[in-house]
């Protein structure tokens, strides 16, 4: 049985020679229970504006097919530049491997999930707990307070303590102690204190919670969760 329409992964690629390959990862998926969705038509702007970047906003997660040829696409690029500026998990697969149950296994809790993320206890539509975080000595410091009506956000700004510091490591808990992730915002290099980013932490209506980050330009922040 597929998963709901609302949490198909969406499938990226970019050269018209994978479309077989992608052809047969669809299935793959669906024959695990996972729905998805990819472009079966040339890209353009118009196609990219009536049709990728809503098949992105609705994904549970992408799954990029990344060929060395792929890597260089301006297409995939913004692809998944939108995709992390919206918080969606995104899954590199080489096409010269077949995809297996390693794949599977990753993709089947966020189609779980809804897409958009661990689940937040609500309560009359608002939180039932507090959204935290983790910071130095094992202390929890509320976010997002208990009773707060959802949808509900609240933005802080990082930095880095050592020059040249490779990530920002952020955990994010409910404040039960129930883990919501442990996440990590990868750097350019830059003497400590530079960096400034702005992380956004969001319990959406539906309880699903969401991490977004961004530099001082604005531009999405890689991360992944770890």
């Amino acid at each position: 049985m597929l998963w709901v329409v609302e949490t198909a992964v969406f499938i990226s690629f970019s050269r018209e020679h994978d479309t077989g390959y992608v052809s047969r990862l669809a299935a793959h998926l669906a024959a695990a229970g996972i729905a998805s969705r990819y472009d079966s038509h040339p890209m353009d702007e118009n196609w990219w504006e009536t049709y990728t970047r809503a098949q992105i906003d609705s994904c549970s997660a992408v799954v990029a097919v990344m060929s060395p040829q792929a890597q260089g696409s301006g297409w995939v690029t913004r692809e998944l530049d939108y995709a992390r500026s919206l918080g969606k998990p995104i899954f590199p697969i080489d096409p010269e491997v077949s995809p297996g149950r390693d794949l599977i296994e990753q993709l089947r809790p966020k189609a779980e999930r809804a897409g958009d993320g661990p689940l937040v206890p609500l309560h009359g539509g608002k939180t039932a707990g507090a959204v935290c975080i983790e910071t130095r000595g094992g202390v929890f410091t509320p976010l997002i307070d208990r009773g707060s009506a959802v949808p509900a956000q609240r933005t802080e700004t990082f930095t880095t303590a050592d020059d040249n510091q490779p990530s920002i490591k952020i955990r994010v808990l409910a404040s039960n102690g129930e883990p919501l992730g442990d996440y990590e915002l990868l750097l350019r290099p830059a003497p400590r204190g530079v960096p400034m980013i702005h992380v956004t932490f969001r319990v959406e209506a539906t309880g699903a919670f969401r991490l977004l980050a961004k530099d001082e330009s604005g531009a999405a922040v890689t991360m992944s969760r770890v």
